[in-house]
């Protein structure tokens, strides 16, 4: 399959690392996000260009940071960056609304995603914090991602896991992709897309920017 016209190097380059931005690569990635087992998925390091990826951090980590408790999950997140003041924020929420961006992972991931339709917060996880097993479906939601802003040990927990399933009930987990700085993790979201956030277990701040494209 050819490329969107939208998919041009000069539409993405001011963001995207130069080698996820090549059509061959792009194609590589295309594959593999409908291999991926248990469920398509993608692990992309060292995505954004860095010194964007750091000017994220130090924004991010200035709004405010709410905690979030039920049965189902503990942690603390933001309200959506479309309300953000901060002007980094804006631009990056901005970028991954918009028609180019959302071309680009509709593309990766064969899909069919609305440029503008996303949800975008921050969340914090730190020693005790979790996120049950679930499966993200709800509406439109469509491509789940988390762009981490942190760098985890497999010791500390806080590992994204996804599950196995058989007849559509999570059995074992398949998959762990550990937060690594700068890391964007992509998977679809469907009724077998069943995942957690393992709880911290460590005096470390999983920090990460997370939401959902929409079709």
């Amino acid at each position: 399959m050819e490329l969107p016209a939208l998919l041009t190097p000069t539409a993405l380059q001011s963001w995207i690392q130069p080698h996820y931005r090549t059509p061959n690569y792009m194609r590589q990635l295309r594959i593999q996000f409908v291999k991926q087992q248990p469920f398509p998925y993608l692990e992309l390091p060292d995505f954004f260009h860095f010194e964007k990826a750091v000017e994220i951090v130090k924004a991010l980590t200035e709004e405010l940071f709410e905690p979030k408790e039920a049965d189902l999950f503990q942690f603390k997140q933001t309200a959506d960056l479309r309300s953000t003041q901060n002007q980094i924020l804006q631009s990056f929420r901005k970028f991954l609304a918009s028609t180019e961006f959302t071309s680009y992972i509709s593309y990766i991931t064969s899909t069919t995603l609305k440029p503008r339709h996303l949800d975008a917060s921050g969340t914090l996880y730190e020693d005790t914090d979790y996120l049950l097993c679930h499966d993200d479906r709800l509406d439109t939601r469509t491509i789940a991602y988390f762009y981490y802003l942190s760098s985890l040990e497999k010791n500390d927990g806080g590992g994204l896991n996804l599950f196995e399933c058989k007849n559509s009930v999570p059995v074992r987990i398949g998959k762990t992709i550990t937060p690594v700085f700068n890391t964007l993790a992509l998977f679809l979201v469907s009724k077998h897309s069943f995942h957690e956030v393992a709880e911290v277990v460590r005096d470390v701040q999983r920090l990460a920017l997370s939401g959902w494209f929409h079709d």
